[in-house]
């Protein structure tokens, strides 16, 4: 199941709700303006009634200097764990390839606000190479969990460290 708790964003919803389509997952969303952490809830709530086994929990993009969406983003978490105090069971840092050295000014505040455990790296598919992932994943001793090579349904691809280190290189796959 999907939930769209990016209520802000101009088409962030519908976004969301072509691609849960496309995957054949269930959907939950609010009105535009919604509170996040209520809907991520709401979420929750759904998800367990219908026995779903994985949600997954889309929140706004956001700068790790922006602290009211960061407050947002730790309210979330409060909310579901009243549901769940295990909850969430995953927490991925989508990072984009481009930032450079700025994510590891990300990645640190993001850890203090929530227990990020892994890392997804998107478009990889332009200029940006992505070597900035190295350094957080060894600075923060974090797992790389998949990469992003363009905005096809097939284009978030598991992390392979091999293939990563050759196309960082400019090598030829093997």
């Amino acid at each position: 199941m999907l939930a769209a708790c990016d209520t802000f964003r101009a088409a962030a919803v519908e976004q969301l709700r072509v691609w849960a389509d496309r995957a054949g997952a269930g959907f939950v969303s609010g009105k535009q303006g919604a509170d996040p952490a209520g809907l991520a809830y709401e979420a929750l709530e759904k998800a367990r009634a219908e026995k779903s086994d994985v949600l997954l929990i889309d929140t706004a993009g956001r700068l790790q200097n922006k602290k009211d969406l960061m407050l947002e983003l730790a309210k979330i978490l409060r909310v579901i764990r009243k549901l769940d105090p295990s909850a969430p069971h995953s927490v991925l840092l989508v990072l984009d390839a481009t930032v450079g050295q700025n994510a590891h000014s990300q990645v640190e505040i993001f850890r203090e606000i929530v227990e990020v455990n892994g890392l997804v790296i998107t478009k990889l598919d332009g200029t940006a190479r992505g070597g900035v992932l190295v350094a957080l994943a060894e600075r923060f001793k974090l797992p790389v969990a998949a990469i992003g090579v363009g905005e096809g349904i097939d284009d978030l691809r598991p992390f392979d460290a091999q293939a990563f280190a050759r196309n960082l290189l400019g090598l030829e796959a093997q």
